[in-house]
């Protein structure tokens, strides 16, 4: 029975430091995955977003470029345009009905006024 003990003893020492070195080894492989997808972030170009100028642009324009805009959306924008001027700025379009600011905010980088 002591030499089961100790077989059984020495399987389960031997099994545990098996389980930690797979874990030490999964943490460096981890460790340089991570580096790896943080290397390559780096070398990310930015990407062009196409611009529309709201002031000039046809209601079709509008609606293309712009997320969140539809026809019928991009239609009001350009008669509210005609009606009263150009738009100067970002909150400025929120004066056409149906446009709020979370539509807005996630088109900012695509809307200029020049």
């Amino acid at each position: 029975m002591k030499s089961s003990g100790k077989k059984l003893m020495a399987t389960s020492v031997a099994d545990s430091m098996k389980a930690v070195l797979f874990a030490v080894m999964m943490v460096f492989a981890c460790t340089g995955m991570a580096q790896d997808i943080q290397d390559q972030g780096t070398e990310l170009t930015p990407v062009e977003t196409e611009q529309v100028n709201i002031n000039h642009a046809d209601a079709e324009t509008i609606a293309r470029v712009l997320s969140g805009i539809g026809k019928s959306r991009a239609e009001a924008i350009v008669s509210y345009r005609e009606e009263f001027g150009d738009f100067r700025t970002l909150d400025e379009l929120m004066m056409v009905r149906g446009v709020g600011e979370v539509t807005l905010r996630n088109n900012e980088a695509r809307i200029s006024f020049d």
